[in-house]
């Protein structure tokens, strides 16, 4: 189900500007008939045939998510959070794009605990930079992502709703709902799918729709029972097409990967920059040229010095045996 901005309430006019002609999309993502584990693929094509080619190439891309943990106003009880990363990971490495969880914020604001559309959009976009458990650098249009962890997805309806998302857009949210999926293994693909809607992905467009494709809607998509079954493995579930991919890419949220720093790079000295060492000592020279290894020797006391010292060590002697 999506629901547009007229729906959302009252509230999200004047917290939030938006550009004239472009609509505010929330995507709720709620159960229904889901089919769990090991449901049959049609080769490497998704739902309505479009193939499913992940990227291969050096254009590697970072999405950064700032994940969020909402708590009463004594910070005591809190949603729990579970941000399923190595399964995001899999599933967005299909566009050749990297999902990197930020250290956890906390919320502390028990109204926020069970959360409806409207309040969303509070947390979302009301306030100032940073307020509500945001990123400081965050946008509507910008990453980080901001993902709120709640206990309870409000609805009309009655139907449980593991998600939100606003699409193209800054928000998600997840509900402790995903956690108590499939006997307790937990709705593992659903970070991933609202992700994919802050992307600008939809669920029955550019070759959404089909039980394998993971931005189908919750009650015809397929979820992968482990990271086994998602795609290229096991039951090649959670797939992206082409066109999602080229999409997903072409977002604000996501960057470029920086270098890695971690490898030390030893740059040579140009001659120019070079300190010659001038040594009035031939012999310095020499060393300083030389490849072998210089050794360098521990003195011992000369002879002489030993037979001065012996009377004292005689003495010595005497008197300890006394």
């Amino acid at each position: 189900m999506v629901i547009t901005a007229a729906r959302v309430g009252a509230s999200l006019i004047g917290r939030v500007s938006l550009v004239v002609g472009v609509a505010l999309v929330v995507s709720a993502c709620r159960g229904g008939g889901d089919t769990i584990g090991g449901g049959t693929s049609g080769g490497d094509s998704t739902g309505d045939g479009v193939v499913s080619t992940p990227v291969s190439s050096s254009d590697r891309l970072v999405l950064e998510v700032q994940p969020i943990q909402v708590c009463n106003d004594a910070g005591i009880v809190c949603a729990q959070v579970e941000l399923f990363e190595t399964i995001a990971d899999k599933i967005w490495d299909q566009a050749d794009i990297d999902i990197t969880f930020l250290p956890l914020n906390q919320l502390n604001d028990s109204t926020y605990l069970t959360t409806d559309d409207r309040e969303f959009s509070d947390l979302s976009f009301s306030g100032d930079a940073g307020d509500f458990g945001r990123h400081p650098d965050s946008t509507r249009t910008q990453g980080p992502i901001n993902l709120w962890f709640v206990d309870v997805i409000k609805t009309s309806t009655g139907l449980i709703q593991f998600g939100n998302a606003w699409i193209g857009l800054n928000g998600v949210l997840i509900s402790d709902d995903i956690l108590d999926f499939n006997n307790g293994a937990g709705r593992i693909d659903v970070i991933a799918h609202e992700i994919g809607h802050n992307l600008g992905l939809r669920h029955s467009t550019l070759g959404a729709g089909g039980p394998d494709n993971v931005l189908s809607g919750g009650s015809v998509r397929t979820i992968p029972d482990s990271i086994d079954d998602i795609f290229p493995d096991g039951a090649g579930l959670s797939r992206l097409t082409s066109a999602q991919i080229e999409k997903a890419r072409d977002s604000n949220f996501v960057t470029a990967a920086q270098a890695d720093d971690s490898v030390l790079t030893v740059v040579p000295v140009a001659s120019a920059d070079a300190i010659p060492f001038v040594s009035a000592n031939s012999s310095d020279a020499a060393l300083l040229t030389s490849s072998a290894p210089v050794t360098v020797p521990e003195h011992t006391p000369s002879p002489l010095i030993w037979l001065l010292l012996l009377p004292l060590g005689q003495r010595a002697y005497s008197r300890i045996n006394r």
